[in-house]
């Protein structure tokens, strides 16, 4: 008995391992939310949206441990729930994920988005909120044909698709033969669906680059460096205020005072008009961030600095170990693409496919010695998904939301922000994330297409599974994500080479913002900005004397 409830109890694991990553992820989401969303401005619709979309692309990238378990492992069983897990289970549970996010990010978040612009900020009304659903839908309903508009005319130039358009309106049958031919209905919409994740996967590709290359250079040394305390932000904008001071004195001290001590501004330079209005500016907002900071300081006494010395060794250490994780994706991703680059074989025919690793990886490798000690290899790319997952909403945090990368849209910050930055923040993050299930088999190839499978040769000798030995045993099984993105590579070489030299991209932008924070001294203050205060709580904002 003691013996079948083992048995039992270690079916259940991983389903209860499951269901708590589950909830882990619905956690996270509404954390992330609730940590930036403005509680005044924030309704229920851009919550569910922002929380469901942000858990469905991190369950994407999560699915890739899961996918190579099973390929390492062989299928997943549980004999207390009769169970199983197979090859063919996580290649419908990524279309099913694929699917899903696509729905979110062009169906709910979208109209959550149109939705939370109809609301505005008045008071509820049960009319005005069906009239303003109504019109979130109708536009978008618009914005869902244009999508569609513009996939279908993808689809219809895609690789693959034979049929022409001209004769569509000729006859029923030519019609049904060209929208047969268009969504892949041979292969039951593969190709349609390939080309459709291809084309999001190139959208967040941009992302990638900038955003995720951004946090993964800067985070690690915000975190090493720390934030400046109460205090000593308030004596560094204690002296700006007073060189201000020095600045607007030395300015009235040009022209001669009146009887009642004023400066007659009539008599005085435009120039120095001009000056004396930006300083009073300035100085209005240095006071009101040293108001703030100072009852900041009152509020926490002298306890508070001396608690959070106690976290200083940890902050090191997350510190260091970021910097470390950030270090081996660039140089295993630098290595992966100068290897591609000198060894592929077909070269920007295929996109700079690689049959057979030739330079050594640092992460294919650690992932792969790692595998001999199950499930450390696992929880360790766990860890990896969810720092660059991490380190990417760092980057749209610090940069902003922006359109082309130039022109910014909406900034993000705690308990200031927006519902629909939230959403347009989780929409960014899907198609990011996308690309980072792209991006993982170029940082580490060997160890995400075949996971730790050894094949054995004719003589029983033994070697790790490639491209090479796949080819010619049927023994080295590839993973779902790497049979799908390779793929893409094959059938739509266009978008390979886009993703290669995208990724050249990201290691250059990496290291500019690498180097700067290097060379870079400046920490992070503790407030970036405060609310408008009144010049009577200031006090100090009527003199510069």
């Amino acid at each position: 008995g003691r013996t079948a409830a083992g048995v039992a109890a270690m079916g259940m694991y991983p389903w209860l391992m499951l269901g708590g990553a589950m909830l882990g992820l619905l956690l996270l989401s509404y954390v992330i939310y609730h940590y930036f969303a403005d509680p005044q401005e924030s309704y229920l619709l851009a919550m569910v949206a922002v929380v469901l979309s942000l858990t469905v692309s991190i369950l994407c990238a999560m699915l890739i441990p899961v996918d190579i378990y099973v390929i390492s492992e062989g299928s997943i069983t549980s004999e207390a729930l009769h169970v199983t897990i197979s090859q063919d289970h996580v290649k419908d549970a990524y279309l099913v994920l694929f699917s899903l996010l696509m729905f979110l990010a062009f169906g709910l978040v979208p109209h959550a988005y149109f939705y939370g612009e109809e609301k505005g900020s008045g008071d509820f009304d049960s009319k005005a909120d069906a009239r303003n659903c109504t019109t979130a839908l109708r536009s978008t309903v618009v914005f869902v044909g244009f999508i569609l508009f513009l996939l279908i005319a993808g689809l219809n130039f895609r690789p693959g698709h034979t049929e022409s358009l001209d004769g569509i309106f000729s006859s029923e049958e030519q019609a049904a033969r060209w929208i047969s031919d268009l969504v892949d209905a041979e292969h039951h919409g593969l190709d349609a669906m390939s080309f459709s994740i291809a084309c999001l996967t190139f959208l967040g590709v941009v992302g990638w680059v900038f955003y995720t290359a951004y946090g993964m250079a800067a985070m690690p040394f915000a975190w090493l460096r720390g934030k400046q305390s109460a205090t000593e932000q308030r004596q560094d904008l204690e002296v700006s205020i007073a060189s201000i001071r020095e600045r607007y004195r030395s300015i009235q001290d040009k022209y001669p005072a009146q009887e009642d001590g004023s400066i007659d501004l009539s008599r005085m330079r435009a120039a120095d008009r001009k000056e004396l209005n930006r300083l009073q500016r300035e100085h209005k907002s240095l006071m009101q961030h040293n108001y703030k900071l100072q009852e900041i300081e009152q509020k926490a006494g002298m306890v508070i600095p001396y608690v959070l010395q106690v976290f200083v060794p940890f902050r090191w250490a997350i510190g260091v170990a970021m910097l470390s994780m950030s270090l081996l994706v660039n140089v295993s991703l630098l290595l992966t693409l100068v290897d591609r680059l000198l060894h592929s074989d077909c070269g920007w025919s295929c996109g700079y496919t690689l049959k057979e690793r030739r330079i050594f990886n640092p992460a294919d490798e650690i992932f792969l010695r790692l595998s001999r000690v199950f499930p450390m290899d696992f929880l360790v790319l766990g860890v990896f998904v969810l720092y660059i997952f991490a380190a990417s909403v760092f980057g749209i945090v610090c940069l902003g939301v922006r359109i082309c990368l130039c022109f910014g849209v909406y900034e993000l910050r705690q308990r200031k922000s927006m519902p629909q930055a939230l959403l347009v923040l989780c929409n960014v993050m899907s198609h990011i994330l996308l690309a980072l299930c792209m991006a993982l088999l170029t940082i580490a190839p060997d160890y995400t297409s075949f996971g730790s499978q050894v094949a054995s040769g004719g003589n029983g000798s033994t070697g790790r599974c490639s491209m090479v030995r796949q080819e010619s045993r049927r023994d080295c099984q590839v993973s779902v994500i790497s049979t799908f993105f390779t793929r893409i590579a094959i059938s739509m070489p266009a978008f390979s080479v886009a993703y290669f030299f995208a990724n050249w991209a990201f290691i250059v932008v990496f290291g500019c913002v690498f180097a700067h924070c290097l060379l870079s001294q400046q920490r992070q203050p503790y407030l970036d900005d405060v609310p408008e205060c009144e010049e009577e709580e200031l006090g100090l904002l009527s003199g510069f004397t």
